[in-house]
């Protein structure tokens, strides 16, 4: 494929802005669905945009993918005929490649990405195509850095994983609140995330991959994996110092910010190291250098944030332990590809707010992102994951962004302009007040 020089000839010489990897998985579908519905233009009963995308469908099985594409038209006639597919498989890293090098970005819902991720992140990179997923499995977002960043960085490529709801709400959170101060003339020294009131069902792709990642990974692994700073290169003294300040919740307590009880964060494990890695790598200085970050759950009292971080800690525990962990992958826990009700995700919503504090005079504000009419580990990742794409994909979009490449995070990578884009679809909103002015739902 030959190299084009200008970014912007090079997307209007590919057939398509966007290919969804992975669409004919429970998510992969609802993305495509969310596209068919939102940037097909001539749906009548559609809040969405006039913005037309060229975009297609695709993974390794057509008649897998043709049934989704089916689907998708028959409960939205005006998108016949105007879904391609397209077909590549993993042991095949040229049909990757012919997939890649058609597309300005390539969004992958295709994982367990440690087992099925690393050749389509090879083949967008080999074409010079940016690249992101709604992976929350630290090990293969470890391996992309170490194998890709530098070469990513020197062709301009941008990848950027965990842009569902791992973690995009707690990493923007964390950089709309951080913003919010360094406007003001201030700089944010502390932000705690908090997961509120939500409403959704448990996602057999996540609780998969989570197993895998327990039964793969090496125990000096996981150990290391226990630091925020397990994705975030290597610092200074000065950076050193600032990290010490950093702690992750461990036990049950009272909040006074928000005032709720609260337990440790079921998501942390992925969170912190995101919002550690775009505070490591943000050249923009919105953070500053003595920014630390934490986060938990909020819970209806002091008995609940007991009772969560026990319960906690025993499906931890569960899940670290060979004999338990088969027990709970084949007789308890949900599979890959079963999800909520249509129901369940049409009226799930979800509430994450990042309360920062800043070094003047202890201010404190508060980034509230909200999901709604969506549950946020299906419906709301299929569309928050397509809006991140869409940041790239399109020409438009991708000259409001950083200029450079390398492996990115969400805010690092596409910043401001994924905020305005959740704020002018109608499942999310981003906004940012002082704690004072703030309803916390929890």
């Amino acid at each position: 494929h030959r190299r084009i020089d200008s970014r912007a000839d090079q997307a209007a010489a590919r057939a398509y802005d966007l290919v969804v990897w992975g669409g004919s998985g429970f998510t992969g579908r609802l993305a495509a669905e969310y596209l068919a519905r939102r940037y097909i233009p001539g749906d009548p009963n559609s809040k969405g945009s006039s913005e037309p995308v060229r975009w297609a469908i695709a993974g390794r099985d057509r008649v897998k993918l043709e049934s989704v594409r089916e689907s998708i038209e028959a409960k939205h006639p005006h998108a016949k005929g105007k879904i391609d597919i397209l077909i590549g498989t993993n042991d095949d890293p040229a049909s990757l490649e012919s997939v890649a090098c058609v597309a300005n970005t390539v969004l992958s819902f295709a994982g367990p990405f440690a087992i099925c991720g690393a050749p389509i992140v090879d083949a967008c990179v080999k074409c010079g195509t940016d690249y992101c997923d709604i992976t929350g499995e630290p090990t293969f977002i470890r391996d992309n850095i170490d194998r890709h960043d530098a070469s990513a960085k020197s062709a301009g490529v941008k990848l950027v994983s965990c842009v569902g709801y791992d973690s995009v709400p707690w990493d923007i959170g964390a950089f709309a609140v951080a913003k919010h101060f360094r406007d003001k003339g201030d700089e944010c020294v502390g932000a705690v995330g908090h997961a509120g009131a939500a409403r959704g069902g448990v996602s057999g792709g996540t609780i998969a991959s989570a197993i895998n990642l327990m039964e793969t990974t090496p125990w000096d692994v996981l150990r290391r994996m226990g630091s925020p700073f397990f994705l975030s290169p290597a610092g200074d003294a000065a950076a050193d110092a600032a990290r010490s300040r950093w702690r992750t919740q461990s036990s049950w307590r009272f909040d006074e910010d928000v005032g709720r009880w609260t337990m440790p964060s079921v998501m942390a494990g992925i969170n912190t190291k995101v919002v550690a890695r775009s505070w490591a790598i943000d050249a923009s200085g919105v953070y500053g250098k003595s920014f630390a970050y934490d986060e938990s759950d909020i819970c209806s009292g002091r008995f609940a944030a007991a009772f969560g971080t026990a319960a906690l800690t025993a499906f931890g525990a569960a899940l670290m332990f060979p004999p338990t962990r088969w027990l709970l992958k084949n007789h308890v826990l949900p599979k890959p590809g079963q999800g909520p009700s249509e129901a369940l995700r049409e009226g799930g919503f979800a509430n994450i707010y990042v309360v920062g504090t800043g070094a003047k005079n202890g201010d404190k504000a508060v980034a509230h992102v909200e999901f709604k009419g969506a549950d946020p580990g299906y419906k709301g990742t299929a569309a928050l994951a397509v809006e991140a794409a869409l940041c790239m994909a399109l020409p438009s979009e991708r000259a409001k962004l950083p200029e450079g490449g390398g492996c990115l995070t969400p805010a690092t990578a596409l910043g401001t302009t994924l905020v305005d884009r959740m704020n002018a679809s109608e499942n999310f909103a981003v906004d940012v007040k002082p704690v004072a002015d703030a309803v916390i739902r929890g």
